[in-house]
């Protein structure tokens, strides 16, 4: 009984943690979204420039090594 208990225990914990989650959520209001959207945007930029740089310096070094 005690081996049940040692795992209906914790999941009953998290069952109970996440509807006190769900309950609690509220929508993002227009200001909250823009910072995160700008956030995310700003991300995907300084990666892409990161990975289009990465692959400009990758084909330079690449043709002087093989010579093609």
């Amino acid at each position: 009984m005690n081996q049940v208990m040692q795992f209906v225990e914790p999941s009953q914990q998290f069952v109970k943690e996440s509807i006190w989650l769900v309950k609690r959520r509220t929508k993002p209001d227009r200001k909250e979204f823009q910072k995160i959207a700008m956030a995310t945007a700003t991300g995907f930029a300084i990666m892409g420039f990161t990975g289009f740089f990465v692959k400009l310096i990758h084909i330079s070094i690449n043709n002087i090594i093989v010579g093609g």
